[in-house]
């Protein structure tokens, strides 16, 4: 560079350079991420269109949801994304840290009775989105945070364990206070607890929590989802200066709906139960053929599981009437075309398939999540059979917004980005297969086979093409030698990648290939 130039350039006052900055910051696409709790990939009425009835290879629930259909019509949709660990807290560490669960603090759900949480240390989604001038924003559930006794009787966030302190709000999850926990997040919009008509809430805006302060406790005494949503909203519309309009924006949208509690009508709008549920027979409602139930199950009989799947189908239908407001919003407001939006969940629900309620397993009903895409400036809407995993969210969306030099050295996860958005997987190739976690148990998935190693050194495998329901077990010998060895080898590599301890143990040698 010219040196008379350079000078001229190094002797700029620091608010004009930082001017140029802001500019190209406002370049950059917004983000907008929607996932609700314990939401399968079965659970779209979308799949009962001619146009996408043959992406699964299985069937689709009895739900609606038109607006969550729309929204695939207008984005591309992979169809087989995975959890990569079907469990609420290392999903959500995996998705803020790109990083496994043995190395970023939440191998298990964050929970009273361990020391489960993202440390303060590791530079996460929405740290690095901070810092290149989103106004960043999170609304609804956290569930990464390790929780600690630090409450009065009231639930009101005191900061110790001594007298007042020394209760909790909740076993399974808590309040986050101002600092490193809340992931450089400005606005913020916390709810605890699984209840969906009676979650506490905090927030540092008083406005949106009846005036109370930050870490104070209020109680809407509404429908969970529609809280978060009218938050969003607000947020969105920015009338009162929620942020910046000048630059970017990020709103991570965390809604607690479908996950449990669907045990009694309470549990779900009744009005919504009553006009789709109420008088479906058990042969309408539940249509996957691995439903098992009686001895030997979670699942005590028909006519129980009948009602919880209403309750559950019917809470997605409310859930997704929700989500319609948000994405009206946006396009009243101008915002949808430099908008990336992403719909996914932190894992799915058994409801009752293989004899199981709820997640943690390799079962497709567990394992299988939804995420969709739609970016309306550089994407065009259609299926993508990309195996996207947990740790991919975080590279890959910054990769889409300009972002990836900005990645942290700890995220472990793959950027496909350009793959995406051109459809040429060059440098970074669509992986063989995603990696299935839990503390005892580990596995993969390949297009064709679910391959599981078992916390008694057994193991499990599925042919998903021959057997979509995963409902007949295969050994080994059952399928090419070639085959076999793929599995084993991917498993190994996914354990070295994720630095787990069963790599640096050579766990299984005769299960997993190192």
């Amino acid at each position: 560079m010219n040196t008379i130039l350079q000078k001229f350039i190094w002797s700029l006052p620091v608010t004009l350079l930082a001017g140029a900055q802001v500019y190209a910051q406002e370049q950059r696409p917004n983000l907008v991420y929607i996932f609700p709790d314990q939401y399968r990939l079965h659970a779209l009425s979308l799949w009962s269109d001619p146009a996408y009835r043959d992406v699964l290879n299985t069937v689709g629930d009895p739900v609606h949801t038109p607006n969550l259909d729309r929204l695939a019509k207008q984005s591309v949709v992979f169809n087989r994304a995975c959890s990569t660990c079907p469990l609420s807290s290392p999903h959500r560490a995996m998705l803020m840290t790109g990083a496994f669960p043995e190395k970023n603090g939440v191998p298990g759900n964050c929970h009273k009775d361990n020391r489960n949480g993202i440390p303060d240390s590791l530079i996460c989604f929405t740290d690095v989105l901070a810092d290149a001038g989103y106004e960043t924003a999170y609304v609804g559930k956290t569930h990464w945070h390790r929780t600690e006794p630090l409450f009065d009787k009231e639930n009101n966030y005191v900061g110790t364990s001594e007298a007042p302190g020394g209760h909790y709000v909740y076993p399974y999850d808590t309040y986050i206070p101002e600092g490193r926990g809340r992931k450089s997040n400005k606005y913020w919009f916390q709810q605890l607890k699984d209840n969906h008509f009676n979650a506490t809430a905090y927030s540092n805006r008083p406005e949106l929590v009846g005036g109370q302060k930050d870490g104070e406790a209020y109680h809407y005494r509404r429908f969970t989802t529609g809280v978060e949503a009218d938050v969003a909203i607000e947020f969105l519309r920015n009338r009162k200066g929620q942020r910046d309009a000048s630059k970017p924006f990020s709103l991570f949208l965390s809604v607690n709906p479908p996950h449990t509690p669907y045990h009694r009508l309470t549990d779900c709008k009744e009005e919504v139960f009553n006009q789709y549920y109420k008088d479906l027979k058990t042969e309408e409602v539940l249509l996957r053929p691995n439903v098992q139930v009686g001895e030997g199950t979670q699942v005590k009989n028909k006519e129980r599981l009948t009602f919880e799947a209403k309750i559950y189908f019917s809470l997605i239908k409310s859930v997704d009437d929700e989500i319609g407001r948000v994405l009206k919003v946006l396009d009243e407001e101008g915002l949808t075309d430099n908008t990336i939006l992403v719909f996914a969940a932190d894992h799915g629900e058994m409801m009752g398939s293989h004899g199981r309620m709820a997640k943690s397993v390799i079962y497709d009903e567990s394992f299988s999540i939804p995420f969709f895409i739609r970016y309306p400036e550089k994407l065009k809407p259609g299926v993508n059979d990309l195996m996207l995993g947990a740790t991919d969210i975080m590279p890959t969306l910054l990769g889409m917004m300009n972002l990836e030099n900005k990645l942290p050295e700890t995220v472990k996860g793959k950027n496909y980005s350009q793959g995406i958005l051109t459809g040429k997987y060059g440098k970074v190739k669509k992986p063989v297969s995603q990696f299935f976690y839990q503390q005892k148990e580990k596995g993969v998935r390949t297009d064709r086979y679910s391959y599981l190693v078992t916390k008694d050194g057994g193991y499990q495998l599925f042919d998903n093409l021959k057997d979509p329901y995963q409902m007949s077990p295969l050994q080994m010998e059952d399928i090419p030698a070639k085959q076999a060895k793929l599995l084993k080898k991917e498993l190994g590599n996914w354990l070295k990648v994720s630095e787990d301890s069963w790599a640096r143990d050579r766990k299984y040698p005769d299960r997993v290939i190192y």
